[in-house]
C-alpha cells in the first residue's frame, strides 16, 4: 500500500525572507521614482541619432574604448529614447552615447546597457558631448550655438550650464563668422586649434584673413603670427600727427649748426660718418617732399 507523501507546512523563516525581498524589491525600484534604472538593450535594437553635434568619430579612439570596456566592463550606460511609429526593427535612439556604441559593436557584444530618457533629447546630446574634450571646434561652436537657440539662452546661460566664463563661449562661437567649407577643412583635416581659429575669425581684412587660411593649410599659421597681421591692420596708414616722443625742431637747428662748424673746420669725415650722413639727408628730403605734395 502506498504511503502518502505527507505535505510541508510553509516556513514561516521563508515567508519573512520573501516579504523582505518584496519590500526591498518595492523601495529600491520604483515606478514612480525619480531616476530611471539600467536595462540591457540589443545593439540590434538601437540607432545613432542623425542630428546630434558630433559627426566624426575616430576608429583608433573607438577601437581603444573597446578595448578598456571588454577589460572593466561598461561601466556608465547609454541613453536611448524610445522610438515611436518606427516601420525598422529599431525601437530606441541614442541621446547620449554614441562611442560607447560603436565600442561595443567593435568588441563583438550583442547587447549594452541603457537608461530610458523621456526628456528634452536634443538638449541631453548636446549638453552630454559638449562637456567632453575630443570634438573639434567647429562641432563645439555648432553644438553650443545649437543649445542656445533650443533653449533660448544666452550666453552667459550656456557658460553656466556647460562650465566656461561668457567669453569664452562668445570667443567659440565667433569661428562660427568663418566659411563653413573653410571651416570644416581646417578643423577635420587640418585640426587646427580652436585659439588659432577664433584669432582667424577676428582678422576684419578679408584678403589678409585669406593668406593667413593659406598658411594655416601648410600648418604654418600661429596665434602669434595672426595677432602681429591683425595688428599691422589696425595701425593707421598714414603717419602718425603727433610727434615722436623727445622731438623738437629746435634739435635739428643744433644740428645744422653743428654740421656748419665742421664744414668751416674741414673735419675729417670717416666711411660711418658719411653714411650716417647719407641716410639723414634721404630722410629730410623725405619730408621736404611729403610737404610740397
Amino acid at each position: 500500500m502506498a504511503t502518502r507523501r505527507k505535505t510541508k507546512a510553509p516556513s514561516p523563516i521563508l515567508g519573512v525572507a520573501a516579504g523582505l525581498i518584496d519590500d526591498a524589491s518595492n523601495s529600491f525600484v520604483r515606478q514612480d521614482g525619480k531616476f530611471r534604472h539600467t536595462f540591457e538593450v540589443p545593439l540590434t535594437e538601437v540607432a545613432p541619432d542623425p542630428d546630434q553635434p558630433r559627426k566624426s568619430f575616430d576608429d583608433e579612439s573607438i577601437a581603444a574604448l573597446a578595448e578598456t570596456m571588454v577589460a572593466e566592463g561598461q561601466l556608465q550606460p547609454i541613453l536611448v529614447r524610445r522610438v515611436t511609429n518606427s516601420q525598422s526593427d529599431k525601437r530606441w535612439v541614442i541621446v547620449a552615447g554614441e562611442r560607447r556604441w560603436r565600442a561595443a559593436q567593435h568588441a563583438g557584444w550583442s547587447s549594452m546597457l541603457a537608461i530610458e530618457h523621456d526628456g528634452d533629447a536634443e538638449v541631453a546630446a548636446l549638453i552630454e558631448n559638449l562637456q567632453r574634450v575630443d570634438l573639434n571646434p567647429l562641432e563645439e561652436a555648432t553644438g553650443i550655438q545649437r543649445l542656445i537657440e533650443k533653449r533660448g539662452w544666452n550666453q552667459s546661460q550656456a557658460g553656466e550650464v556647460l562650465g566656461k566664463s561668457r567669453g569664452e563661449i562668445s570667443s567659440i562661437l565667433k569661428i562660427l563668422t568663418l566659411p563653413t567649407d573653410i571651416l570644416e577643412e581646417l578643423t577635420s583635416e587640418r585640426g587646427v586649434a580652436r585659439n588659432t581659429l577664433v584669432e582667424l575669425a577676428r582678422v576684419p581684412d578679408p584678403v589678409r584673413q585669406q593668406e593667413l587660411i593659406e598658411q594655416a593649410r601648410t600648418g604654418q599659421l600661429t596665434v602669434k603670427a595672426i595677432r602681429l597681421g591683425r595688428a599691422d591692420l589696425e595701425r593707421p596708414e598714414s603717419a602718425p600727427t603727433r610727434k615722436p616722443s623727445g622731438f623738437t625742431f629746435t634739435s635739428v637747428d643744433r644740428m645744422a649748426q653743428r654740421l656748419s662748424e665742421v664744414r668751416a673746420q674741414q673735419l675729417p669725415l670717416n666711411s660711418e660718418d658719411r653714411e650716417r650722413l647719407r641716410r639723414l639727408r634721404a630722410e629730410i628730403d623725405q619730408v621736404l617732399g611729403d610737404e610740397n605734395t
